[in-house]
């Protein structure tokens, strides 16, 4: 389809309303997904600590055969702009690549706002699972059902993936109905993270020669993976727009610091990917005010995934572009100081050999938190302040207007401008004369007599 298209600028076709391409899209999909291999490559033969790869198309939303639907949105889906999964086939490259080198466990860790749902769906294709169609013709219904499976090196595979993801979840609001992009994504944590020993286990002649896995239930298969959702809803309205952003960046980072950083380091692995998704800043419009990051967290979160590659897999990490839409301003747009902070976090990191301490997480996360309610305090009591202000100003106002009421009562009885004792009398004031005393000067001075 893609070759059929003119090789000209505008000749543009489209794979679904979302996602356009052009003659050279595939050729421009397979250079991205090269590039995380040749990332790999340099990273694990120790030429480089970490990388950033800066491709497009993304690819975190691309499933195992294209477009991944999900029970909110049955009839919907869309490529999403992806048409290869980068980030899945740097992680299964390196496996199988890279297996006799020490490279068994490899973990993705997606902080795009949209769920990574084509990589999730990529890794429960882990587990052997059977598909089902059903056929209608106007005599018969029926159904037909096939087994897949498409590991990335053998039966072990999901014992050796760990994959999660923070994103925004839940329905956008009145003024856009709908879920959010792609409406899938439940907060959850599988089972074979929390319990795995309640976790189903053929071993490995069951897995080769039998059909256990086959008639497993949805529910113990969903649980055989090592996956981890962050659903992050919108937070509530609030009249101080600051201080709502600023409780859900904390938010956001005690979900890494107590939901996925403890198990990430309990997994231990051999080589971290990050899907990195910069379209959660809260600037970007594509998030409909979901997760709210600023490059502050970004690179917070790319520092404390480096201290946990140090803990683990001598710094490797790999790190793969995946959303970011807000580039008005070119290199001073939010997207571009986004990546900024990242690559510095990263840059950072391959100097660094700070390792990650989860009583430092503790102390980090209680000092957040006393920052802002200490910020909370002081804004409810200017609150306080500002309400008895204004109370005073009602009373000395009710003041005033019962004295001029008094006023118009006075002049209302007396049929006229009742006086004000205290103001000047219009009147001239008589003196008071002794008119005896006066008469006694007269005679002295012989005006009484004539």
């Amino acid at each position: 389809m893609i070759a059929e298209i003119p090789d000209h600028p505008s000749a543009i076709s489209h794979l679904d309303p979302d996602t356009a391409i052009s003659h050279w899209t595939f050729e421009a999909a397979m250079r991205a997904a090269g590039s995380v291999c040749q990332a790999v490559d340099q990273v694990i033969a120790g030429e480089n600590r970490n990388a950033f790869c800066a491709v497009r198309p993304p690819g975190h939303h691309a499933g195992p055969t294209g477009i991944v639907k999900c029970a909110n949105d049955p009839e919907g889906g869309s490529h999403g702009f992806c048409l290869l999964n980068n980030v899945a086939i740097g992680a299964a490259y390196a496996r199988s690549m890279y297996r006799h080198e020490g490279i068994q466990k490899v973990a993705i860790v997606d902080f795009d706002v949209h769920h990574g749902n084509g990589t999730e769906e990529i890794i429960r294709n882990l587990v052997p699972l059977t598909e089902k169609a059903t056929i209608r013709t106007p005599f018969a219904v029926g159904e037909l059902s096939s087994s897949t499976y498409r590991p990335w090196l053998d039966e072990t595979d999901i014992h050796n993936v760990f994959f999660s993801s923070t994103h925004g979840y839940g329905h956008r609001g009145f003024e856009q109905p709908g879920w959010f992009y792609p409406a899938s994504g439940k907060s959850g944590v599988s089972e074979s993270i929390t319990n795995p020993a309640m976790v189903e286990k053929p071993n490995v002649q069951e897995f080769l020669f039998s059909q256990t896995w086959a008639r497993m239930g949805e529910e113990s298969r969903a649980n055989c993976c090592m996956i981890i959702n962050c659903g992050l809803e919108l937070p509530e309205p609030d009249g101080d727009p600051q201080g709502r952003g600023i409780k859900q960046r904390l938010e956001l980072r005690d979900t890494y610091r107590q939901k996925i950083f403890p198990h990430l380091r309990e997994f231990d692995p051999d080589l971290i990917f990050i899907s990195a998704g910069f379209d959660a800043h809260r600037k970007d419009t594509m998030n409909f005010g979901y997760v709210g990051m600023v490059e502050e967290d970004y690179e917070w979160v790319t520092e404390q995934l480096v201290k946990i590659a140090n803990t683990c897999c001598n710094g490797r990490v790999v790190s793969v572009l995946e959303g970011g839409y807000k580039i008005h301003g070119g290199i001073v747009s939010p997207f571009a100081r986004s990546v900024a902070s990242h690559v510095r976090a990263l840059a950072d990191g391959g100097r660094s050999r700070e390792l990650y301490d989860t009583k430092d997480a503790e102390w980090e996360s209680q000092y957040e938190r006393h920052v802002y309610e200490k910020r909370e305090r002081k804004k409810e009591e200017e609150r306080e302040r500002l309400r008895l202000m204004q109370l005073a100003t009602q009373s000395s106002l009710l003041e005033q207007i019962a004295g001029q009421s008094s006023l118009v009562e006075q002049m209302t009885s007396k049929g006229g401008v009742p006086e004000d004792p205290d103001a000047p009398s219009r009147k001239r004031r008589r003196n008071h004369v002794d008119y005896q005393e006066l008469l006694r000067q007269m005679e002295q001075e012989g005006f009484a007599n004539g």
